[in-house]
């Protein structure tokens, strides 16, 4: 059913509990009722399906409040991950608006020394700022249009930023059109993106660049995530290994769970790659 699409895991159980406990006994009840309906008072058969319809009723108005509630739960944590973007965003411009003329007179200052080198370095310091900036204003429940992946990109995103990365979103996808069940989407991203933080807060650098984009002339939505890393030396082709992992007390579990997720689906795909600056994970979904 429809509504089912957005309440979490939980609740399906629930409900689904409760609706198997209620025809059962609705069930049993019939058996009953057929089998003694001579020696059972009709007063007391009625009182006794009076009660069971009480029961649906009473269960179908309780579960109507839990998705109500549930809705209204997902609803405040995106509004208070959008409210933090919101304030960050705010606070960064604010600096930049205080900062303005400061930082056209130090342009000014490399200009007229002809000093290109510290242009460049103050420069590339500059498009970093912008660079968070754009990214929190991708933020956006409009923009990333599934609730339960924009609060993991929005949780993750400060994450990152907590441990001094510096993070940059693309997001050009409708997760609506996404031809992947959203719980394994959900769950290699998360994976992918523990993955790329732990490698990004190691590295010198402590960079990742993810991108979310449909290639419209070959069927496909790509997820992209690029991060730095230290170990240059790592075997890309035995990663998915189960118990894999190049820290000590971890499990090694997540690239082999993202395996079997890949094996039960003939329309997905992940390739793995490096270079000097990069890791990336690429994972392609065929529509």
């Amino acid at each position: 059913m429809e509504f089912f699409k957005n309440i979490d895991k939980k609740t399906k159980i629930f409900i689904v509990l409760n609706i198997t406990v209620g025809v059962l006994y609705l069930v049993f009840q019939i058996l009953i009722t057929s089998q003694y309906m001579s020696s059972i008072p009709l007063s007391l058969t009625f009182f006794d399906f009076l009660i069971l319809f009480s029961y649906f009723l009473i269960s179908l108005f309780s579960l109507k409040k839990l998705i109500a509630l549930n809705t209204v739960n997902e609803k405040l944590q995106k509004s208070e991950d959008y409210n933090k973007s919101l304030k960050d965003m705010n606070d960064n411009f604010r600096c930049f608006k205080h900062d303005y003329n400061n930082t056209v007179t130090t342009i000014s200052g490399y200009l007229q020394n002809n000093d290109l080198n510290g242009l460049k370095t103050y420069f590339n310091k500059l498009e970093n700022d912008c660079i968070s900036v754009n990214t929190l204003g991708i933020l956006d429940p409009n923009v990333i249009n599934n609730p339960g992946i924009y609060h993991l990109i929005s949780s993750k995103y400060y994450q990152a930023v907590a441990d001094g990365i510096q993070v940059s979103i693309s997001f050009f996808l409708d997760l609506n059109e996404l031809n992947m069940n959203i719980y394994e989407f959900a769950r290699i991203l998360g994976i992918l993106l523990d993955n790329a933080i732990e490698a990004a807060r190691d590295s010198e650098e402590k960079i990742i660049n993810l991108t979310f984009r449909r290639e419209h002339n070959k069927k496909r939505d790509i997820v992209l995530i690029e991060n730095s890393y230290t170990n240059k030396d790592i075997n890309i082709d035995e990663i998915y290994q189960k118990g894999f992992s190049e820290k000590e007390k971890h499990t090694g579990l997540g690239l082999w769970e993202i395996h079997k997720f890949l094996s039960r689906n003939t329309n997905i795909n992940l390739y793995t790659s490096k270079n000097h600056d990069f890791f990336s994970q690429q994972l392609e979904i065929y529509f």
